[in-house]
């Protein structure tokens, strides 16, 4: 309606304006290529032992030294992603020492490794935000993940990051041919879990998920996906969004909280 086309209107404003600014608040850091899971639909292709050895830190600290010198180190959050950045042994550290120089530590991880303890580890490092996949009930989630335990950690993942009410935190779900059957059961099991936030996405066709049929979905699935997720919304039980990915035309608005944008 006439209301929404005025809210796109203005958002497009606001997005010239930021990308004329165009300033800096996400820094994705790939701190290994190595990873502990062997993902179907993996972009980056990692390995359990990558041909690269992992940045050290000395020089990634290099690079935030040289951003803190012209802004404002809390205006931007430093991810930490990988391959899997929890099968770096030095991890914590790393975190203490983004944290030590004003920046928010944020992480994306599969879970397997993340412990109570490491939980732990990690918040006492300044750890301030984390996303954790989790792609289904039982059987599809590790076939996605390729290890019949992954499903299993995660849980155990979900129960460590609950008790830290610090923590903002979500699970990401790659809806698929195999998943976009259930979603509403998923959600009622999440639910029951207590997980609060909720963030669905579609892969795109690369890396390893080129070859991956199952991952497709319809135009028909795509727009029931859509609303299934603006319906998720209206309850109000738990935060569901749709991923940053594309303009979503009339569905902007509705399956996130936000008009489109992409850092």
């Amino acid at each position: 309606g006439l209301y929404k086309r005025l809210l796109l209107e203005l958002n497009h404003a606001v997005l010239q304006q930021r990308t004329e600014e165009h300033e800096l608040h996400q820094l994705f850091w790939e701190c290994t290529l190595r990873c502990n899971l062997n993902c179907r639909h993996c972009g980056s292709d990692c390995r359990m032992l990558s041909e690269k050895d992992d940045m050290p830190f000395d020089d990634f600290a290099k690079v935030l030294d040289e951003i803190k010198a012209h802004m404002d180190p809390s205006k931007v959050m430093v991810i930490t992603t990988g391959g899997e950045p929890t099968v770096r042994h030095d991890l914590a550290e790393c975190g203490r020492e983004i944290t030590r120089r004003g920046f928010v530590w944020g992480m994306v991880s599969n879970g397997m490794l993340l412990t109570p303890e490491l939980v732990n580890e990690f918040v006492a490092a300044g750890l301030k935000s984390i996303a954790l996949s989790f792609d289904g009930f039982e059987e599809d989630h590790n076939w996605m993940r390729g290890n019949p335990n992954s499903f299993k950690n995660v849980l155990v993942a979900v129960k460590a990051l609950q008790q830290h009410p610090s923590l903002t935190w979500d699970v990401i779900t790659c809806v698929n041919q195999r998943t976009i059957k259930y979603l509403p059961q998923l959600r009622d099991f999440l639910i029951s879990l207590g997980i609060k936030r909720w963030r669905l996405f579609t892969v795109f066709p690369f890396g390893r998920a080129a070859n991956e049929p199952d991952f497709k979905l319809s135009n028909e699935q795509f727009v029931e996906m859509m609303e299934f997720i603006k319906a998720t919304r209206q309850m109000g039980s738990i935060r569901a969004d749709y991923g940053c990915d594309g303009f979503l035309g009339p569905y902007e608005g509705d399956v996130r909280n936000h008009f489109y944008s992409c850092s």
